[in-house]
């Protein structure tokens, strides 16, 4: 117990900032997606020469939207939870090795999720990787202060 420390406020700042940032892009990028005609065309097509429908049961627009929405939510709960759980620990509780280790490993889950879809034409995709490796960088961070009020 004594290796735990206070979350300091300006990293809880950080990490709420970059959470925000990464829940927003993923909104106006969802939105986007949904709402173009064309994207849904294409994902159309491809949905049935992969063979997910068939030619008398063809994909509809709202087979389309739940898969978007299912990604847009499994895309976010990672900041979310990231977020609500560093406020709680902030107003509650303390900092220790095993927080930093288990949010590293959800932190660099959820970029290498964001990374493989290889969305390289949407500006809304690098935000969110950026965002993604200053919430990672902001936990070494908070290792390194563990770490510094260890020594104390």
């Amino acid at each position: 117990m004594e290796n735990n420390t206070k979350l300091p406020l300006k990293h809880l700042n950080i990490i709420l900032i970059l959470s925000a940032v990464i829940i927003l892009s993923s909104s106006l990028e969802v939105l986007i997606r949904v709402k173009d005609s064309g994207l849904f065309e294409t994902w159309k097509t491809n949905a049935l020469l992969a063979g997910y429908f068939t030619e008398s049961n063809p994909p509809t627009f709202d087979d389309y939207v739940v898969g978007e929405m299912f990604r847009y939510f499994f895309r976010i709960s990672i900041p979310i939870g990231f977020s609500l759980f560093s406020f709680y620990t902030y107003k509650k509780l303390r900092l220790n090795k095993l927080f930093v280790f288990v949010w590293a490993v959800l932190i660099l889950g959820g970029m290498a999720y964001t990374f493989f879809e290889l969305n390289f034409y949407s500006i809304f995709y690098y935000i969110v990787i950026i965002s993604f490796v200053g919430l990672f960088f902001t936990l070494m961070m908070l290792s390194e202060e563990i770490q510094k009020n260890k020594n104390l």
